[in-house]
Formats: C-alpha cells, sequence, structure tokens
C-alpha cells in the first residue's frame, strides 16, 4: 500500500516551471517586438487601381544606378564618388520627387555597399527608391 501511494506523488506532472518558462519568453517577446518593428526597411508595395480614379500624369523616367566593380553608374554615366552621386541624384530629380530610382549591383558587391546607395538615394530626396533583381540565366 506504500508503494502504491509513492508512485501516484510521482506520476503527477508540475506545469507550473512550465508557466515561468512561458511567462518569461512572453515578456522576452513584448519587450523586442518594437525594437525589431523600428529596424526595418519600409517597402511601398504596389496597390490596385480601380478603372475609374483620375488619370496620374504620365510616369517619368527612371533613374538607375548601377552599382559596378569598376564604380558607381547614374544611367550609364560613370559618377567618381558618393558624395557626386548625391548632387547628382539631388539635380536630376528637381522639383520631381516622385520619380522613381532604380538601384542594381553586381553580384560580387557586399550588401552593405547596396544598402549605403539606398540610403543615399533617400537622403538625396527620392521617395521611391526600388532594388532590381537580375534574371536569373537558364
Amino acid at each position: 500500500m506504500a508503494d502504491q501511494g509513492h508512485l501516484d506523488e510521482t506520476e503527477k506532472i508540475n506545469v507550473v516551471p512550465l508557466a515561468d518558462v512561458s511567462l518569461v519568453l512572453l515578456i522576452i517577446l513584448m519587450i523586442l517586438s518594437p525594437a525589431v518593428m523600428q529596424s526595418m526597411i519600409k517597402v511601398q508595395t504596389p496597390s490596385s487601381v480601380q478603372a475609374n480614379t483620375k488619370k496620374s500624369p504620365e510616369p517619368q523616367e527612371p533613374l538607375l544606378i548601377e552599382i559596378r566593380l569598376t564604380g558607381l553608374f547614374l544611367n550609364n554615366a560613370p559618377i567618381p564618388s558618393d558624395v557626386d552621386l548625391a548632387i547628382q541624384l539631388r539635380l536630376k530629380l528637381g522639383a520631381s520627387l516622385e520619380r522613381p530610382v532604380l538601384v542594381n549591383a553586381d553580384s560580387s558587391i557586399l550588401v552593405g555597399r547596396v544598402v549605403e546607395i539606398l540610403d543615399l538615394a533617400k537622403q538625396s530626396g527620392a521617395r521611391k527608391v526600388s532594388l532590381l533583381k537580375r534574371a536569373e540565366a537558364a
């Protein structure tokens, strides 16, 4: 009889430590969530347009920034430095800040360098900055 009572005590599962760990993980998640959301790059997704909406003006030709091993190019014209790229972008954007800016990079260029150029374009006043994806060779 004493053995039977001893087995009943050890077969019970203690859920208190499980609840404690769950609450600690929930608190950590709540603390880290705002930090993750603030560090994200905002991406503008295309929206559907109804046929009866007002007509938008003719789309402007986009500015193309290419990052190659040989240097920076703006619309196939070589740019000597990041400062010169910022100046050229400000001049070409002018009053038309809605003009799209497309960024293309060689596959050997580091991601950090591409992010620097994206930030430079945004700081130069461009509101629409996009990355171009290279077509994969078959």
